[in-house]
């Protein structure tokens, strides 16, 4: 996710150099708290679709109705039984890896620059992705517009790469139905582009999919990538639009913001679960922008100039949220 300022542009921070990314000042047992918690959330999750993954199966091989467990109940045999954890393993692994790619793409970048900065803290979640992401801290300004891009495109660039071969192995392991299989109640997911990409060339496509664990956590960690690098203020792609564009990036954000909005009018007129996800997003941006207002804080040197191979580069992040980004994401 996008990382948080704790420092104001304009305080006296900025009259020191940046010196390096603090150390001592690391909350080493909360961030291992944190990612410990969302390891076994993600683990819970990963096992009850993974064991509704089978039923299905079952259903399928069998030509024959199996009975699906409800969370409830399966919350009460891993209470019983906490081995059924391990069948989770996929779905926390990928979901993780992705995670911990992009926040470290972000770190690894601050260390490079010397910007003082958090390790990653995660998030769990009680929902089925087990998890809410996860964000750094950015504690010390930007010393210039290369090295805001570099640490607002290093994270969604590496969760993207990470992201590809779970992407392959989830489709690979996924199931294929007729669709006369498909309940009307059944919960169906948007379809980024790579993953239209991916399935044209492994999935008959007059069956339906259902997908496995590993897929799912892709198809997550594309929702995240392309919420992330929305243009918007302060997020992943805010940095890299304020880099390229300056003080222009305001209107870019408030552009997108509306776009955001439309997607949640759109959304409803698709199904209410299709614009609620889109209101729920519309609404967490007007939280960031209370806490924290669509205009990016300017760097310490904000006339070193971005340089020809970052704009292509900001080339392939357009691209990569265009590969990743879903019009609709959630429907029933």
């Amino acid at each position: 996710m996008s990382d948080k300022y704790s420092t104001s542009p304009i305080s006296q921070e900025i009259l020191h150099p940046v010196t390096a990314t603090g150390v001592r000042d690391q909350k080493y047992f909360l961030h291992g708290f944190l990612f410990a918690i969302t390891i076994l959330s993600t683990l819970f999750w990963g096992a009850f679709m993974m064991l509704s993954h089978e039923h299905t199966m079952q259903m399928v091989t069998n030509h024959a109705s199996a009975k699906m467990i409800d969370e409830v109940s399966f919350f009460r045999q891993v209470w019983r039984s906490p081995g059924l954890l391990y069948k989770g393993v996929a779905y926390s692994f990928a979901i993780m890896l992705v995670l911990f790619a992009h926040e470290m793409g972000h770190y690894l970048a601050c260390c490079y620059y010397r910007i003082n900065a958090t390790l990653p803290f995660f998030l769990p979640a009680p929902i089925m992705t087990g998890t809410f992401g996860a964000f750094i801290k950015i504690r010390s300004p930007f010393p210039n517009r290369r090295s805001l891009f570099d640490v607002g495109l290093a994270g969604p660039i590496a969760g993207f790469v990470v992201m590809i071969p779970f992407l392959y192995f989830g489709l690979k392991w996924s199931i294929q139905v007729p669709p006369s299989m498909i309940s009307g109640d059944t919960i169906q997911f948007g379809d980024p582009l790579i993953l239209k990409i991916f399935s044209h060339f492994m999935m008959k496509p007059e069956m339906e999919t259902y997908i496995h664990p590993m897929a799912f956590a892709a198809w997550f960690a594309c929702l995240a990538t392309s919420l992330n690098l929305l243009p918007i203020a302060q997020l992943d792609g805010g940095h890299v639009s304020y880099a390229l564009f300056g003080k222009r990036a305001y209107i870019i954000t408030w552009v997108f913001f509306f776009g955001v909005l439309g997607l949640a009018i759109h959304g409803f007129f698709v199904s209410w679960t299709a614009g609620f996800q889109w209101l729920f997003y519309t609404a967490m941006l007007l939280v960031l922008k209370k806490i924290a207002g669509f205009r990016h804080p300017p760097t310490l040197d904000e006339e070193m100039p971005i340089g020809f191979a970052r704009k292509v580069w900001g080339v392939i992040a357009l691209i990569v949220f265009i590969l990743t980004f879903m019009p609709v994401t959630i429907f029933s």
